[in-house]
């Protein structure tokens, strides 16, 4: 799977960018920085659930 927008404005943007990055508008580095922005990280590093301890028998 490709990488995924935020949402629909980021989609905008990112295209108007790429329009501005072809004629020399922007530079790499500002390209590679307005990215990091756009698209959502890839879930499985974004949040590892951790698991519970089995819980044990009490006894009184």
């Amino acid at each position: 799977m490709g990488k995924q927008y935020r949402d629909e404005i980021a989609m905008v943007c990112h295209d108007m960018m790429k329009a501005a990055h072809s004629v020399g508008g922007v530079t790499n580095a500002e390209m590679r920085e307005f990215e990091e922005d756009c698209f959502i990280e890839d879930p499985k590093s974004v949040c590892e659930i951790e698991k519970s301890p089995e819980m044990a028998h009490v006894t009184a």
